[in-house]
Formats: structure tokens, C-alpha cells, sequence
């Protein structure tokens, strides 16, 4: 009887200790590629990095936000996170779920990263209105060349169809904008991200007027141009300029620009 009674208790002891390191395993993601950096794909700003545990979005340095989450789907190409974020305003801990789903870069997704993702978000419940943003994961580039762009695209005249924006020329160190009198303002810049889909400058102009220098980080990003769901002005490719964290511009690079 005491035999059989201290194997009873070897049993649980053990069952107990499974469970006690089941516990304290950090659960990892199935797909690695979700523990890369996204970068957003459109005039949502936002650079998001995942673990199973935790959203970080960073938009600029005057907004960070680190969500706490639990893991809750867990798969090749999607994974879910239920997120907690306090509410000051009715003193709670509200949940919201983060689906993320990966689709491989490909011109017919009109994504020109061999070897990059696509990465779409949704969220629920979304207090605004129901819709999905996209960020890109490059393919890696620490090889990728300082003193062109790795994507001629971005060589072409963009021309702007947002208010407020001037045709604009780039190059690996510069930013030119022309204005309405045909006068040129160049920037002078340093390339930090240097992708097919998205590249990132940091510039500096001078003020003439004022006497005074000033600089900020500014990234340039390809977004598809499909006539079936927008309207293209005429052209092949959409390009959005997002300075210091803000949506600046939005320009498209003409088809007769590009030889179509």
C-alpha cells in the first residue's frame, strides 16, 4: 500500500513539473518571418515589430505604444494576438485581436521584392471602421548599395497628386522639389533603408530666406497602382512620402515617365 502510494505521489509530483514547465516555455512563432520589422505600405506610418507576447508600433519618437498580448492562432502564414490597451477614459483593460497574414512578394500582388512579404493587418474590433493596413518585410539588404538605388524606379520624375506636393526627383543624395516658377529646392541627404519597395533619406535643406538648416528622416514607398479599385492620374505606380512620421505627399510615376 505504501509502494503503490509512493508511486501515486511520483506520478503527480511529475505531471505537476510538466505542467509547471509548460507554463514557463515561451511560446514561440511557427513562421519566424513574423519576428522581422515591418514597415507600413501605405500613409499609416507605422513601423510594427511582433513577438508572441507583445505589438510594438513606433511612428515617430512622439508615438511608441507597446501592447501586452497572448498568443491565441499560431500558423505558417497567419498568426493572432489578443492585445490589452487601458482605457482612461471608462478605467479599464479593453482587448482588441491583431491578425496578421503573410502573402509572398510578387509582381502580381504588384510587389517587386524577390524574396521580401507582404503583410496584412487586421483588427478587432477596429472603433473607426473596418479596414486592413499593409506593411512590407524587405528581403534582407545589408549588401544593398550606398550610392544607387536598388530599384530604378525611384530615379523617375514624381509627380504629385496630393495638395501641397511639387514634382520631386530623387537620388541617393538628394531630394529636389521644384515649384510653381520652375525654381529648384535640393536637399542634401545620406540613404539609410535602401530596398525594391521603399527607400528611407536623411536630409537636410537650407532656407534661403531664414538663413537657417533644418533636416528630417523622409522614406518613399511604391504602392501598386491598380485601376480597378483607384483612381491612377495616368499612372504606373503610386509613390508615398512619409517625413519624420507624417503622411507628406502622394505622387504617381507617370506611364510615359517610364516608357509605356
Amino acid at each position: 500500500m505504501k509502494k503503490v502510494a509512493l508511486i501515486c505521489g511520483l506520478i503527480a509530483l511529475m505531471t505537476a513539473s510538466c505542467v509547471l514547465f509548460n507554463q514557463n516555455k515561451e511560446e514561440k512563432f511557427v513562421n519566424p518571418v513574423f519576428y522581422e520589422k515591418m514597415i507600413s505600405a501605405s500613409h499609416e506610418n507605422f513601423e510594427v515589430q511582433l513577438t508572441p507576447t507583445s505589438i510594438y508600433m513606433f511612428s515617430s519618437e512622439s508615438f511608441k505604444y507597446n501592447y501586452t498580448c497572448k498568443l491565441i492562432n499560431n500558423q505558417m502564414d497567419t498568426v493572432s494576438l489578443e492585445c490589452f490597451k487601458y482605457n482612461y477614459k471608462n478605467e479599464k483593460e479593453e482587448t482588441q485581436v491583431f491578425t496578421y497574414t503573410l502573402k509572398p512578394c510578387t509582381e502580381e500582388n504588384l510587389c517587386l521584392d524577390e524574396g521580401g512579404w507582404l503583410v496584412y493587418e487586421k483588427v478587432k474590433p477596429y472603433k473607426y471602421f473596418d479596414k486592413t493596413i499593409t506593411y512590407i518585410i524587405p528581403s534582407k539588404s545589408e549588401n544593398a548599395p550606398k550610392d544607387k538605388f536598388v530599384n530604378p524606379l525611384f530615379y523617375k520624375k514624381l509627380s504629385p497628386i496630393s495638395r501641397g506636393s511639387r514634382p520631386t526627383f530623387l537620388t541617393p543624395t538628394s531630394v529636389t522639389t521644384i515649384d510653381l516658377y520652375g525654381k529648384e529646392d535640393v536637399g542634401k541627404c545620406k540613404m539609410l533603408e535602401n530596398t525594391p519597395m521603399f527607400v528611407t533619406l536623411d536630409c537636410s535643406f537650407h532656407d534661403e530666406e531664414t538663413k537657417e538648416t533644418y533636416g528630417y528622416v523622409v522614406r518613399y514607398v511604391l504602392q501598386g497602382c491598380d485601376e480597378k479599385t483607384q483612381y491612377c492620374y495616368g499612372g504606373a505606380w503610386r509613390v508615398l512620402e512619409n517625413a519624420s512620421g507624417s503622411a507628406i505627399g502622394t505622387f504617381v510615376i507617370d506611364k510615359k515617365d517610364m516608357g509605356q
